[in-house]
């Protein structure tokens, strides 16, 4: 009886641990999973002018950093690094760093005001009008918020759209709707 006992005590064990793994396996890739996610919405809703800005997005965690080409044409998509095991159980809350790294990101995010040009045709002094500066125009005469154009990329995307994605509750659905996803999955 004592036998049986030990090895009834094994096997549930055994089953506890399985089940945990297959929960712990879940929870990385839904976490995964959110952050490639994540980046195609960004990809989707952010400017897209030349498809160099919607390339440029990166996804980092504690020990591999995967980056977008930061080439021109159509978004790629991008596949996050799956955490180590250390990683998901013993980091602090944060397992993934998303960030855009083009040069003029932070006016792409709407996090620095844009600057207008001073038009190239105006030779001395300051502006005498408001004509004379170029606020955000585009070379085939687009402009910023201007959400198509011609072109495969020629777009921009609406002010604030970065703070509305993160602030709105987009962000939180996509991640929400990947970690309910991955956990569905989960046999026990």
């Amino acid at each position: 009886m004592a036998r049986l006992t030990n090895q009834l005590g094994k096997l549930i064990g055994k089953l506890a641990d399985d089940a945990e793994g297959a929960v712990f396996y879940a929870f990385k890739r839904g976490i995964k999973n959110s952050a490639e996610n994540v980046i195609k919405d960004l990809q989707s809703q952010g400017p897209s002018w030349s498809g160099e800005f919607s390339n440029s997005w990166e996804i980092a965690s504690a020990s591999q950093v995967v980056s977008g080409s930061g080439a021109p044409g159509k978004p790629q998509p991008l596949k996050a690094p799956l955490l180590t095991n250390n990683e998901f159980k013993f980091k602090s809350e944060v397992k993934y760093y998303i960030a855009n790294k083009a040069p003029h990101a932070d006016v792409a995010l709407d996090l620095a005001p844009y600057i207008p040009e001073l038009d190239k045709n105006v030779k001395f002094g300051p502006p005498q009008k408001t004509s004379e500066l170029r606020y955000g125009t585009r070379p085939d005469g687009g402009k910023r918020g201007e959400l198509t154009g011609s072109g495969p990329n020629r777009a921009t995307a609406p002010k604030d759209w970065y703070a509305t994605y993160v602030q709105g509750g987009h962000f939180d659905k996509t991640i929400s709707t990947y970690m309910d996803q991955a956990l569905r999955t989960v046999k026990l």
